[in-house]
């Protein structure tokens, strides 16, 4: 009886050490905008589709999360139709192609008080390359009342790359090679369905 106690016990602790939790992005309280240098200013725009999700083992420690993120091209929005078109077409973003951008996480270092630094690979126009983030968490609690408490948590990203390099080369020298993007993001955790 004792062996079969501790045998019970050692599982329960295993499940726990295990267990896992999943935060999904909440597209309607979040924000991908992006800014590129335009002649002698900056020019910003946003990407209004996304989605994603951020599996953790520990809630406490986003170090252990494994990241993945998707934005639409399709759903680019400069505050001109005729602009977005353009940006969306073969000499820019072919979103025709390639309707999407990727970020798929390989390694998340603590660097402060929650902030970290993520690196992994980045997906535009059919283009990987290996990418780092600077990831903070900008907060986390519960929402809502009864049935309808859910656990939220915020992040901001931040992060620049070249365009060039993932075959985006349209407008350089007039737009600047170098794009800069903030996500920020409400994360919202999945509830555990439980069998009745």
């Amino acid at each position: 009886m004792k062996k079969l106690f501790l045998s019970l016990l050692s599982l329960i602790v295993s499940l726990n050490l295990n267990a896992q939790s999943t935060y999904v992005v909440d597209a309607g309280h979040s924000s991908l905008v992006f800014s590129i240098s335009y002649n002698y200013s900056a020019f910003y725009g946003s990407f209004g589709e996304m989605e994603g999700k951020a599996v953790l083992t520990d809630e406490k420690d986003f170090s252990t999360a494994k990241v993945d993120f998707k934005v639409m091209i399709g759903s680019i929005n400069t505050n001109s139709e005729g602009r977005d078109g353009h940006l969306q077409g073969e000499r820019y973003l072919n979103a025709e192609k390639n309707d999407a951008a990727t970020f798929v996480s390989k390694h998340i270092k603590k660097t402060g008080v929650d902030r970290y630094d993520m690196s992994g690979d980045l997906t535009i126009g059919g283009v990987t390359l290996s990418q780092t983030v600077n990831l903070e968490i900008t907060g986390s609690g519960e929402v809502g009342k009864g049935e309808d408490k859910r656990s939220i948590m915020g992040a901001k990203a931040t992060f620049s790359f070249n365009r060039s390099n993932f075959g985006v080369k349209g407008g350089i020298p007039t737009m600047s090679d170098k794009v800069d993007i903030v996500v920020s993001m409400n994360l919202v955790k999945e509830k555990v369905e439980t069998a009745e």
